[in-house]
């Protein structure tokens, strides 16, 4: 089954060009992406770690299905979006746009690893 609600964690703010962040925890920008069958609505804000929250608990506290990555997501992420039954995938593509067709297209894998350790963010 297709997600509908899916967090990005991106290292640029340009719209559907905005490249994919390859360090999940310290994304400065992130994608909240809806699609309802043939419509798709992106929503591109700062991270909340400015705010306290780390990006696995703003994924939790915003209602998402499934977070996307490309590179390694922390332990700790990783361990709190699974005990919440948040997906984490995985994307080849370098931007937004690929990511969504990606979705689309259902060709998002599933993330296999344990989380990166060592990494703290």
């Amino acid at each position: 089954m297709r997600p509908t609600k899916v967090l990005v964690p991106l290292e640029t703010r340009e719209g559907l060009r905005s490249r994919i962040s390859e360090h999940f925890g310290r994304a400065p920008y992130l994608a909240l992406i809806e699609l309802r069958d043939r419509d798709v609505k992106v929503e591109i804000v700062e991270s909340p770690r400015a705010l306290g929250y780390t990006l696995g608990q703003y994924a939790v506290a915003s209602g998402v299905e499934c977070v996307v990555i490309k590179g390694g997501i922390g332990v700790k992420a990783l361990r709190l979006l699974r005990e919440h039954g948040v997906r984490v995938l995985e994307t080849s593509g370098l931007i937004l746009e690929d990511v969504i067709e990606e979705l689309k297209s259902g060709k998002l894998r599933e993330y296999t690893g344990e989380g990166c350790p060592g990494r703290h963010w």
